[in-house]
C-alpha cells in the first residue's frame, strides 16, 4: 500500500472527501429529522443510515488517489459515531436516528470500514485488492441491513435467540441474497468487462454464503465486525490462491450454467412454496443452493441435487395417511421444510461446488474427482435417508433397532429400521450414482469416462449414501435428543405432546434431528471419498 503524499494533491481527493462527508452527514440528518418528527420508528431510521452511508465505498477506487485521504473519512467516523450513538457520555450529542439497536453497532460499523480501507484499498481501480474491500464491506451494508428489515417484518414466526440477540431464518437468507446482488454489482463496477461476469457472480455467491451463516450465528451487534472480517479472510485467501488475478476463475465457470440454474431453481422453489413443501425461508435457501450447486458445480452436480429434492418431496406424499401416526412424532412432523433442513442437505454439496471451481483444470482429474465424490456422496445420503424413512414407514413388518437388529421395536421408535427401508435407501443412493454418471457423459465441466469410471463412481457413491443413511438411524437412537411425554409416556422428538411440555429423556440435549442429519451426511460423504481412494489403489 502506498501511503506517501504526492504534490500537488490531486483535486479528486478533495472532492471525494467533501462528497463523502456531505453524503454521510446528509443521510444522518434525514434519518434524524424523520425520527424526531415520528415519521419513522427508531429501528427504521437506523436502517436508513445503515443501508445508505456504506455505499460510499463504491466511489473510493475512483476518486481517491492517496491512501491517507481514503482513510480520513472512516477514521473520523469512529469517534463521531461513538459520541452521537447510544453510548455517548454527552447526552445532548446523541442522535435519535441511530439510538435503536446495539449500543456500539455504529462504532463497529466505522471500525470495520477503517480497517478494510487500511488493509485493502488501492488508488488504482484495476487493482483487485479493491475487490476484497468491496466484497467484505458491502455484505455489512446490504446483507446485514436487509436481514434486519426482512427478518423483523416477515420472519418473527421463526425467530430464535442466540447470544442474547434475536435472529430469523428468513432474515439470514435475505442477507445472503442482498449480499450476492450487491457484491456482484460492486465487482462488475470494478472489473467492467463482459468476461468478468461469471467471476463476479461466483464472488457474490461466495460472500452471500459466508454472510448468511455468520449473520445467523453472531451475537447481536458484533455482526458489524464478524461479517466483514469473515468475508475479508475468505476473499484474501481466494485472491492469493489465484496469484492475485481473480479473472483466472473464469476458466472453470459457465455463465450459461449459472443462468439456467437460477431459472430452474426459481421455478422449483416457487412451486415448492405454493404446494407447501417448503417454507419461505426454505424456498430461498433451496433457490440459493440450487444456483451454487448447478451453476458452479455443473450439470452433473445440479441434476443430482434437483432429483434428490424432487424425489424426496414426492416420496413424502406416498401413503401419507398411513404414515401420519409416525410422522407426527418427528420434531417437524409432516410440515413444510424450512431453511435449516434445506441447509443440512445442501451445505456439503454447496461447499464442494465452491471448491470444485478452485481445482477444476488446475489439478489432475483424479484429484478433481475426489471433490465430486464427496459432493455426490452427500447428495446420495440425503436421498437414501429420505426414501428409507418415507418408504420404510410403509413396511407392514415390525421394525428393528438399528443398533440391535435382532430387537424388534414399535413403529415410530427413534432409530428403527426395516428391510423395506434399507432397500429404499440403497435404491436412493443408486439413483444418484447412476444419474450422476450418466449426466457426466454430456457435461463439459465434469469428466467421468466410461467404462473406466463406471465402478469407480458407482460403488463409492452407493456405499457412502447407504452407510450415511444407516448412521442417521444409529445417531437417532444414541445421541439425538429425545423427549418423553409427561401425559402418555410417548418417546418423541417434539417439545410438546398431548398439549403439554415434554421432558428430556435421552441423548445429548443440544443435538436435534437437524444435527443428526448433518452428521450422517458428513459420514456418507467421507465414506464415498474414502471408498474412491481405496478403489484407486487397485
Amino acid at each position: 500500500m502506498d501511503y506517501s503524499f504526492t504534490t500537488p494533491i490531486e483535486l479528486s481527493n478533495i472532492f471525494g472527501l467533501l462528497g463523502l462527508f456531505v453524503f454521510v452527514l446528509s443521510a444522518l440528518t434525514v434519518a434524524e429529522i424523520l425520527r424526531r418528527k415520528d415519521k419513522v420508528s427508531g429501528p427504521t431510521s437506523r436502517k436508513i443510515v445503515h443501508l445508505s452511508v456504506g455505499n460510499v465505498i463504491l466511489i473510493f477506487p475512483f476518486v481517491f488517489t492517496n491512501n491517507w485521504f481514503a482513510l480520513i473519512g472512516p477514521v473520523f467516523f469512529i469517534p463521531f459515531t461513538y459520541f452521537t450513538g447510544p453510548a455517548s457520555p454527552i447526552k445532548k450529542f446523541r442522535l435519535k436516528g441511530v439510538e435503536s439497536g446495539h449500543t456500539y453497532g455504529t462504532v463497529f460499523y466505522a471500525i470495520s470500514l477503517t480497517v478494510l480501507v487500511a488493509l485493502f484499498f488501492d488508488p488504482d481501480p484495476n487493482n483487485q485488492n479493491n475487490v476484497i474491500l468491496l466484497g467484505s464491506f458491502l455484505p455489512l451494508v446490504w446483507g446485514d441491513g436487509i436481514s434486519a428489515v426482512i427478518g423483523s417484518k416477515f420472519g418473527n414466526n421463526k425467530a430464535y435467540k442466540i447470544f442474547g440477540g434475536t435472529k430469523t431464518l428468513l432474515g439470514s437468507w435475505a442477507a445472503a441474497f442482498a449480499t450476492f446482488i450487491s457484491v456482484t454489482i460492486g465487482c462488475l463496477i470494478l472489473f467492467r468487462t463482459v468476461e468478468s461476469v461469471a467471476v463476479c457472480i461466483y464472488i457474490g455467491l461466495l460472500t452471500g454464503f459466508v454472510t448468511a451463516f455468520i449473520e445467523a450465528l453472531t451475537p447481536k451487534g458484533f455482526d458489524n465486525i464478524a461479517v466483514p472480517a469473515a468475508n475479508a479472510i475468505v476473499l484474501f485467501g481466494l485472491y492469493k490462491l489465484f496469484n492475485e488475478n481473480l479473472i483466472n476463475l473464469n476458466e472453470a465457470l459457465s455463465i450459461l450454467s449459472i443462468i439456467i440454474a437460477a431459472v430452474i431453481g426459481l421455478i422449483i422453489a416457487t412451486v415448492s412454496i405454493i404446494f407447501k413443501a417448503l417454507t419461505w425461508d426454505g424456498g430461498m435457501a433451496g433457490f440459493y443452493f440450487g444456483i451454487v450447486i448447478l451453476g458452479l458445480g455443473s450439470w452433473t452436480w445440479g441434476i443430482m441435487y434437483f432429483i434428490f429434492f424432487i424425489l424426496g418431496s414426492l416420496s413424502s406424499f406416498i401413503g401419507r395417511k398411513s404414515k401420519e401416526s409416525v410422522s407426527q412424532e418427528y420434531e417437524k412432523g409432516d410440515t413444510a421444510r424450512d431453511s435449516v433442513q434445506a441447509m443440512v442437505n445442501s451445505i456439503i454439496p454447496a461447499v464442494m461446488s465452491f471448491l470444485i471451481v478452485l481445482v477444476r483444470g488446475h489439478v489432475p482429474i483424479q484429484q478433481e474427482l475426489m471433490v465430486l465424490m464427496a459432493g455426490a456422496g452427500a447428495i446420495a445420503v440425503s436421498l437414501a435417508d429420505t426414501l428409507g424413512t418415507e418408504i420404510g414407514a410403509l413396511s407392514r413388518r415390525e421394525p428393528r433397532l438399528s443398533t440391535k437388529p435382532w430387537v424388534k421395536v414399535p413403529r415410530g421408535t427413534p432409530g428403527a429400521i426395516s428391510f423395506l427401508g434399507i432397500v429404499s435407501s440403497i435404491l436412493g443412493a443408486a439413483i444418484i450414482a447412476f444419474l450422476g454418471l450418466g449426466i457426466a457423459q454430456v457435461d463439459t465441466l465434469t469428466t467421468l469416462e466410461l467404462p473406466s469410471s463406471l465402478w469407480k463412481f458407482i460403488i463409492p457413491v452407493v456405499i457412502g449414501g447407504t452407510i450415511g443413511a444407516y448412521m442417521d438411524s444409529v445417531f437417532a437412537c444414541t445421541i439425538q435428543k429425545m423427549n418423553k411425554c409427561t401425559v402418555c409416556g410417548k418417546i418423541t422428538e417434539k417439545k410438546e405432546h398431548c398439549e403439554k411440555q415434554t421432558e428430556h429423556h435421552s441423548g445429548v440435549k443440544w443435538i436435534r434431528n437437524d444435527f443428526v442429519n448433518l452428521f450422517s451426511i458428513i459420514v456418507g460423504a467421507t465414506f464415498a471419498f474414502a471408498s474412491y481412494m481405496i478403489i484407486l489403489l487397485f
